[in-house]
C-alpha cells in the first residue's frame, strides 16, 4: 500500500524539471562590427600681426607715442587677424583694458594719482574691416568725444561682440582692425603731465553650438 502512494508524487516533479530545461536551447547567430569610427573636434587658432610683427599669438606696441603733448595724433595703425584653425569662428569679440600710471611729479602735474587719462585719448578711427565701430561706440562718460574710456566700458566692459567672424585658415582670409587716436587738445590738461596710459586690446574668436 505504501508503494502506490509514492508514484503519483514523483511524476509531477519530473514533469516540472522538463519544462524548466526547455529554455536552455540556443538559436544560430552571426554578429559583425562597425569599427574605426572617430570624431575629431575642429580648432580655432587666432594669430595676429601688425605693421612690424608677423602673425603670432600676440603683438606689442601697435599704438605707442612718448612725450605726447595736447593735440598729438597716433595712427591709424592696424592689427591683422587670421584664423589658423580648421573651422570658422561664429563671431569675434574685441575689448580693451586701460591702465594709468601717475608717477610722482613733475611740479606742473596739478593732480597726483589721476586714473582717467584714457578720457583724454580721443578715438578718431575705429574700424573692423568694413564695420565702422566708431559709429556704434557711444560717448558713455559724456565728455563730448569718443575715447578709450568709452571703449573700455562699452557693452558693460565686454566691448564689441558678434562682429564679422574670421574664417578658417584654408579660406586664406585676413581681417583688419584699425584705430587712430588723438591726445585731445583741450581735455589733455596739466593733470596728465608725466602720466602713462597702457592699453591692452583683446581679440577673441568664438564658436557657438549649432543646435
Amino acid at each position: 500500500m505504501k508503494v502506490k502512494r509514492l508514484i503519483p508524487a514523483i511524476l509531477p516533479i519530473f514533469f516540472v524539471a522538463l519544462l524548466l530545461s526547455a529554455g536552455t536551447f540556443a538559436y544560430f547567430t552571426d554578429a559583425e562590427r562597425s569599427t574605426g569610427n572617430t570624431f575629431a573636434a575642429g580648432t580655432l587658432d587666432l594669430k595676429i600681426g601688425d605693421w612690424n610683427e608677423d602673425f603670432k599669438d600676440g603683438v606689442t606696441a601697435t599704438w605707442t607715442l612718448s612725450n605726447m603733448k595736447p593735440g598729438d595724433t597716433i595712427g591709424p595703425y592696424s592689427v591683422l587677424l587670421r584664423n589658423f584653425g580648421s573651422i570658422e569662428a561664429d563671431h569675434v569679440e574685441i575689448k580693451c583694458i586701460n591702465t594709468v600710471t601717475d608717477p610722482p611729479g613733475p611740479e606742473s602735474d596739478t593732480e597726483e594719482g589721476t586714473t582717467d587719462m584714457d578720457k583724454a585719448m580721443e578715438i578718431t578711427i575705429l574700424a573692423y574691416d568694413e564695420n565702422n565701430l566708431l559709429y556704434v561706440l557711444p560717448d558713455l562718460n559724456g565728455n563730448g568725444i569718443k575715447d578709450l574710456n568709452d571703449f573700455e566700458n562699452f557693452n558693460g566692459g565686454q566691448g564689441f561682440d558678434h562682429i564679422t567672424p574670421v574664417p578658417a585658415a584654408n579660406q586664406g582670409t585676413t581681417r583688419t582692425f584699425t584705430m587712430a587716436l588723438r591726445f585731445h587738445p583741450t581735455l589733455a590738461d596739466n593733470d596728465y603731465q608725466g602720466d602713462i596710459l597702457t592699453v591692452t586690446i583683446t581679440f577673441t574668436l568664438n564658436q557657438h553650438s549649432s543646435q
